[in-house]
């Protein structure tokens, strides 16, 4: 009887269920409000998954690998490579030599596998107009070393061109002098009869007559002469110059050493007479050389194998806790691990184990050959077993080690007196910036960050980033919340920043100030260290996704994606401009390079002009202040009476912290208004970075797109109204205090921060009023351009001076 109920299997199946949603209030980015993913970062289950600082660190497992491997090296090094062997060298590239040969021949139509006819046939096929000069350069015998032309280097293929073009053979005489033969007639057949036959000659046929000689002539092969390699070539090309003239008492120094060495005479065996032992001469040729590097090859096996244990150990350890941590159940899932988690290098537990693993194999490899060199009472013994190719990539370990451990210690560390002094110094008091557009800058800026973590597909990576977007956003509630008491979120989020940037354009008239927030969004940089504590975990991190060009530019409709490219790449060639960069990729090659000051990067604010540097010049109290102090101090300064002077309003506090600068609008009577922030860490001057973007905004939107030079000539004005404030001011340092003293002050001292002396507070300013005197000639320059092209603009005599 067959059972009418069928028979009904339930599979349960969890999908990745995007957790509950709330308010971005106070800078929380646990929780998101937003259905959108351009507008916050959707959490998921896999969001949970934490990044532990200590993966990176070795620990003691690692460190045995690393010691076993380095043992295991040295033994393999010790029993398998051992000492360095010329002999066995110069027999090793006899036989690539004459492989080669054989195979070069048979491209030309050599029949069989004998030596003897393959070099004949491509003596026969590639003669060389060189050839006809030997006698003149010491016969079959010498001819190789002295003629430059049989060279195998580049030197011998410019003398063989030089031949072509010339009918000169180019060498050096029994003495080492340098001598130049003509072309006999015998041989001026193989000079080319026009451009393209002798530049054919003098390359291809020059080569291939090389690799008829490699192996010794026709005449002498079996051990023949050879011709040099490159380096013997070099010496010998470089032995010909007058320095190396011999004295005239039969001593020719360096050209007979040389001489000696390619004929195997300096390497021979002696007896105790001192005349060569019968069959001891040792010619160092371009077939001794391939040897060399053929021995140089054998000592690397050891130090490849070591790698590849530490390496590979590295790599299967992080990939099976991977595995583990992120429950991967199938080959599919390998796409949530993040490669800088598992591969193995760039952590500075790789680095750790492969300068262990490395100093392990070298004390090995020198102890051995220490112990041998005593035994034998040779001490060559000692330098001819020491492996240094694995002495070189444990000095190279040691290096990378210990740079990469000072960036680390450098990152951590906060912010330097010089850094906060001319971060002051950058408050140029051009534009200024009002709440609700700062506000729309960092919603801009948050919205970047959280798009990019949405589509971060790599759930550690993405907990790292998550991090950094808490502490910076954290930072910057906490700014405003100094002057701002509201208890709603401060991050405008989805459609509400596109709704804010609406209505400001619509209540000012005007959406110029749009460009500048644009311009600000497309240089700012996330993950960069923030001067905090948790620094190392952002390091390696980068954006992945375009918010901007995907969303931004498509939502708000003023500055289109290729409009937003454009601007960005003349800040940075106004960048380049004002530093002069070209100017120092010259001097760098003279070796004069000028390292221009790199900073912590915080971002900055155009507040009043003067005071904030002249309250660092004079040891004010506020000079001294840094963290939340100086933040605090920055706001009431900011705050109050800023916006009538023209300065940067409220924001200010919020942009020394956040990452928000402020190159920014309502420039004289023009409405225009827009808020800057760069980057939290650059490597060139706070100063500079203002310039350039203040420089960029005036070039390319208010003069090119709109046309309002009025506001361009206010900020000219201004800009130089702060160059005569900077030179004033280092004039006043200059008589108030000698160059070598430290200013004193017991509100720094109680402070704790280390002070900045007037000489290195004029060596800012200094570059400072450079890179403004800079973008104020360049402004004018503008100006005038403009002017010319429009005769009804307003003359240069209402420019400012």
């Amino acid at each position: 009887m067959v059972d009418e109920n069928p028979l009904v299997q339930y599979e349960i199946a969890f999908p990745r269920k995007p957790l509950l949603l709330g308010s971005v209030g106070g800078g929380d980015v646990g929780t998101i409000t937003s259905g959108e993913v351009y507008a916050g970062v959707t959490e998921t289950l896999d969001d949970h998954i934490e990044w532990e600082p200590h993966v990176d660190e070795a620990d003691k497992l690692d460190y045995i690998v690393a010691v076993s491997s380095g043992v295991l090296a040295g033994l393999i090094d010790l029993f398998y490579v051992g000492a360095f062997s010329l002999d066995r060298a110069s027999e090793w590239g006899k036989e690539q030599i004459d492989q080669v040969v054989k195979k070069v021949a048979r491209i030309e139509g050599c029949q069989g596998d004998d030596l003897s006819d393959a070099i004949k046939t491509l003596e026969k096929n590639h003669p060389l107009a060189a050839d006809g000069g030997t006698n003149n350069f010491g016969g079959g015998l010498q001819h190789h070393l002295r003629d430059f032309s049989h060279h195998f280097s580049i030197g011998g293929l410019f003398f063989s061109i030089f031949t072509q073009f010339t009918g000169l053979v180019v060498g050096t005489d029994k003495a080492g002098a340098l001598l130049v033969i003509p072309v006999p007639e015998s041989h001026r057949v193989c000079i080319g009869k026009n451009f393209q036959e002798k530049i054919a000659f003098g390359t291809i046929g020059w080569f291939f007559h090389m690799v008829s000689d490699m192996a010794g002539s026709s005449g002498s092969l079996m051990g023949g002469t050879g011709i040099p390699g490159p380096l013997v070539s070099f010496m010998k090309e470089l032995s010909a110059l007058p320095f190396f003239k011999y004295s005239g008492d039969g001593d020719m120094g360096f050209r007979l050493w040389v001489t000696k060495l390619f004929n195997g005479a300096l390497l021979a065996d002696h007896d105790e007479s001192g005349k060569i032992i019968k069959d001891s001469v040792r010619k160092f040729d371009l077939r001794t050389e391939i040897g060399i590097l053929g021995e140089a090859g054998r000592r690397t096996i050891p130090v490849l194998i070591n790698q590849c244990v530490v390496r590979g150990f590295y790599f299967c350890r992080r990939l099976a806790r991977e595995i583990r941590d992120l429950d991967i159940r199938g080959i599919g899932d390998l796409g949530r691990i993040a490669p800088e988690d598992v591969l193995p290098w760039g952590t500075p537990a790789m680095r750790r184990m492969v300068t262990v693993s490395s100093g392990v194999f070298t004390g090995v490899d020198i102890a051995d050959a220490a112990v041998r060199a005593i035994k034998s009472k040779d001490p060559i013994t000692f330098f001819l077993r020491v492996n240094y190719v694995g002495a070189a990539t444990f000095v190279i370990a040691c290096v990378v080690d210990v740079r990469a451990t000072l960036e680390d210690k450098a990152a951590e560390a906060s912010e330097s007196a010089e850094e906060a002094y001319e971060r002051g110094l950058s408050d140029l008091g051009c534009l200024k910036l009002d709440f609700q557009r700062a506000r729309v800058l960092h919603s801009v800026e948050y919205a970047m960050v959280a798009h990019d973590i949405a589509f971060e597909k790599h759930p550690k990576r993405a907990s790292r980033k998550r991090a950094w977007l808490k502490e910076w956003s954290e930072k910057v509630v906490e700014t405003v919340n100094l002057v701002w008491a509201a208890d709603a979120g401060y991050f405008l989020t989805g459609n509400a920043i596109y709704e804010a940037i609406k209505a400001r354009a619509e209540s000012d008239g005007s959406d110029s100030w749009l460009w500048l927030v644009a311009m600000e969004a497309i240089r700012f940089r996330p993950y960069v260290p923030l001067h905090g504590d948790s620094d190392k975990l952002y390091r390696g991190l980068k954006l992945g996704s375009d918010y901007l060009g995907d969303i931004f530019c498509d939502r708000h409709g003023v500055v289109d994606k290729k409009e937003l490219r454009r601007l960005d790449k003349a800040a940075n060639s106004v960048h380049r401009g004002l530093d002069g960069a070209v100017t120092k990729r010259v001097a760098g090659a003279a070796g004069t390079v000028v390292v221009v000051a790199a900073t912590g990067g915080l971002a900055f604010y155009f507040a009043p002009a003067i005071a904030p540097a002249l309250a660092a010049a004079l040891g004010l109290e506020t000079a001294a202040l840094s963290g939340a102090a100086l933040t605090s101090a920055s706001l009431a300064f900011l705050g109050g009476g800023a916006l009538a002077a023209g300065g940067a309003g409220m924001a200010g506090g919020t942009m020394l912290i956040a990452g928000g600068g402020a190159i920014i609008g309502a420039v004289g009577g023009s409405g225009v208004s827009a808020a800057t922030s760069m980057a939290l860490a650059t490597n060139s001057s706070h100063v500079l970075d203002e310039c350039s973007k203040l420089v960029a905004f005036c070039e390319e939107v208010l003069i090119k797109c709109y046309g309002d030079l009025d506001s361009v000539v206010e900020i000219h004005r201004v800009l130089n109204q702060r160059i005569v404030e900077l030179e004033i001011e280092i004039e006043a340092i200059k008589r108030g205090a000698p160059a070598d003293e430290v200013p004193d002050g017991d509100d720094d001292a109680d402070d704790g921060k280390e002070e900045i002396s007037p000489k290195k507070m004029i060596k800012i300013l200094n570059r400072s009023h450079k890179f403004l005197k800079r973008s104020s000639d360049r402004i004018a320059k503008a100006l005038k351009t403009a002017r010319k092209n429009s005769p009804a603009l307003p003359s240069a005599s209402e420019e400012s001076v």
